[in-house]
């Protein structure tokens, strides 16, 4: 049998369990999938040790390494063409105000409360686009994560410090 390895959207559900859980159908709610894709997940999550053996509470040194290191070397992405779309990497709170970027990087989705025009960019998983209103916290922190898989040292560097702290990470432990 094939092993199974963790998934784009187990890393966005991972995210999500920083903060308490909840149940899996809240969660799919929220995340906007289904309650037997957050069960799937929590499963692959358990096995690759980002999750703790017992409960829905993250593996903060495992999700952390992962996450920080590892995120655009599994996940990696490339900008598509302009289309309309929900900010995402350093074109979306909490890096856009930090970071002066000449381009704007989107997820596709024209009709989303205030979509702008920029580069297409995959998301880590379908639903993000839904994130900014069902999840703002969520939606911080996987643009978060697309700014380690899209940018350059700097900006790796400002999104390595914020979900550093989201984790719990003290400063100048993430190398």
């Amino acid at each position: 049998m094939l092993a199974e390895r963790t998934l784009p959207f187990d890393v966005v559900l991972a995210l999500r369990l920083i903060r308490p859980a909840g149940t899996i159908v809240a969660i799919g709610e929220e995340l906007a999938v289904a309650p037997s894709q957050v069960h799937a997940a929590l499963a692959r999550l358990r096995r690759a040790d980002l999750l703790r053996p017992v409960g829905r509470e993250t593996n903060t040194r495992t999700l952390g390494e992962f996450v920080l290191y590892g995120l655009r070397y599994a996940f990696p992405v490339r900008r598509g063409p302009i289309v309309t779309g929900v900010p995402t990497a350093y074109s979306a709170p909490p890096l856009a105000p930090l970071i002066d970027a000449p381009d704007v990087l989107v997820w596709a989705a024209a009709d989303a409360p205030g979509a702008v025009q920029g580069f297409s960019v995959v998301p880590l998983y379908a639903g993000a686009t839904q994130l900014p209103l069902r999840s703002p916290e969520t939606y911080r922190l996987a643009t978060l994560a697309d700014a380690l898989r899209l940018g350059d040292r700097r900006v790796r560097g400002y999104a390595r410090e914020l979900i550093s702290e989201a984790l719990g990470i003290p400063k100048g432990a993430n190398g």
